[in-house]
């Protein structure tokens, strides 16, 4: 999440930089100067949390734009204004050449976005591959609609001095020994928290590893039956009521920020979120002796093991190339650009695994945090598995996480609206609804 001394990266300095190790079109000569003068590139954005990665896209704009002739434009939206301006352009054809979109968005709009199979394929072989879930994320029948940018591991941020003085040193492995510690941490005051409200972000990867962990589905493999109502979700909906009763109080109005400010706040011993918590603590500690002690005093860990397995659930961005866009050659221009050796791993390495691109060389690569309580996001980033498992990111599974059907299920149980069977079976008539209205468009 630190960047500002990073060398301004131009053009030719970023092939320059790869060209030993890159194959074509990587690796192709640098685009003569001015090229693509009068055409314009526009790119929609959001702003991600680690602000030096954000300094970079707009660096690496201003360098390709200079070198190109390109007029290129970053345009920035705050949370769901990203998508709804994404939606817009899609609509109408007009606005912007490129979005930063989410990992749904290759699958909901396919027919309207240009093929780059022929980048994907030499971007893998630049690095190693492609691993599974940047295939399921990005292909659609077989071609690649969209370049995964990379996804954001979530952890387990935890306190070990709390966890200390409740009788553990390590963080729980299982689901059981999670229950367990959460009793003994709740007793001292010191409680878990689980996102269970509708946070967009949080309650995705809070609440899809556990029905995963207990072997839980949501549709069968061919993304159309709908599969969530077994003994496998009943049993994780049955742990969830048992270890909601040792929560921080108000986990189901939880929004995004708020697991954070408990976290901060000293109120929360456990909680799920990707690095920003202790990277900004880090940041603040040389001056604030409160963030000082909570760096000194967190760490991160795996999600624990199920009965079925270890899983998470991860925001994945992805670059969608719209095939309205007059400036095709402009896109791919900026695409190379991105994924060239002299550009990806410095990104990489400068969100300290906030956001890691699905590439299977990377595990060799030096990407990686060098803070050792940053360790663990090495092992995280190949536990990543897609909403709508067993089937592929529908556009039906899309609308599941949108409506929050999976959050909702637990959430009924643990507050005693409804019992887990019922819950369960709420579940199941939300999950057919969906189904039945998505095969008639």
């Amino acid at each position: 999440m630190t960047q500002d001394r990073q060398p301004r990266l131009t053009r030719r300095r970023v092939l320059a930089a790869a060209a030993p190790a890159l194959v074509a079109p990587l690796a192709t000569p640098a685009i003569a100067q001015g090229a693509l003068k009068g055409t314009r590139l526009t790119i929609l954005a959001g702003q991600w949390y680690v602000p030096e990665t954000n300094t970079m896209l707009d660096q690496l704009a201003a360098d390709l734009g200079r070198d190109s002739g390109m007029d290129i434009k970053i345009e920035r939206f705050a949370g769901d204004e990203l998508m709804t301006k994404t939606a817009a352009v899609i609509g109408t054809g007009r606005g912007a050449d490129m979005a930063v979109g989410v990992e749904f968005d290759t699958y909901v709009y396919a027919a309207k976005l240009n093929d780059v199979t022929d980048l994907a394929d030499e971007i893998g072989r630049t690095y190693g591959g492609w691993m599974d879930v940047a295939k399921a994320t990005s292909m659609v029948g077989g071609r690649w609609k969209s370049l995964p940018i990379g996804q954001a591991p979530a952890a387990w941020n935890w306190r070990t001095d709390m966890f200390r003085a409740a009788g553990y040193e390590k963080f729980p492995d299982t689901f059981a020994d999670l229950l367990t510690a959460a009793k003994a941490l709740h007793a001292k005051g010191t409680p878990i928290g689980m996102t269970l409200g509708h946070a967009s972000g949080d309650g995705r990867s809070t609440n899809y590893p556990v029905l995963w962990a207990f072997g839980g589905k949501e549709f069968e493999a061919d993304g159309k039956t709908v599969a969530i109502n077994s003994p496998a979700t009943l049993a994780a909906v049955e742990w969830y009521k048992e270890i909601y009763q040792y929560f921080i109080p108000g986990t189901t109005a939880w929004l995004d920020p708020d697991n954070n400010q408990a976290f901060l706040a000293g109120k929360c011993s456990a909680t799920v979120n990707v690095n920003t918590i202790y990277l900004a603590s880090r940041t603040a500690a040389a001056t604030d002796p409160s963030r000082k002690m909570l760096v000194e005093n967190m760490d991160h860990a795996l999600w624990p093991s199920g009965p079925a397995g270890r899983f998470a659930n991860y925001n994945i961005n992805v670059w969608l190339p719209f095939a309205s866009s007059p400036n095709k050659a402009g896109q791919r221009e900026f695409l190379k650009a991105w994924f060239s050796r002299g550009f990806l791993p410095k990104w990489t390495k400068t969100g300290q695994s906030y956001f890691i691109p699905q590439l299977a060389g990377f595990d060799r690569e030096d990407v990686w945090p060098d803070d050792p309580k940053l360790k663990i996001f090495r092992e995280l980033n190949k536990l990543n598995r897609l909403a709508g498992y067993a089937g592929p990111p529908t556009p039906a599974a899309a609308e599941a996480v949108n409506k929050y059907v999976l959050v909702d299920m637990f959430a009924k149980a643990c507050t005693g609206q409804l019992s887990p069977r019922d819950s369960v079976a709420w579940a199941e008539k939300e999950y057919q609804q969906i189904a039945r209205r998505r095969s008639r468009t």
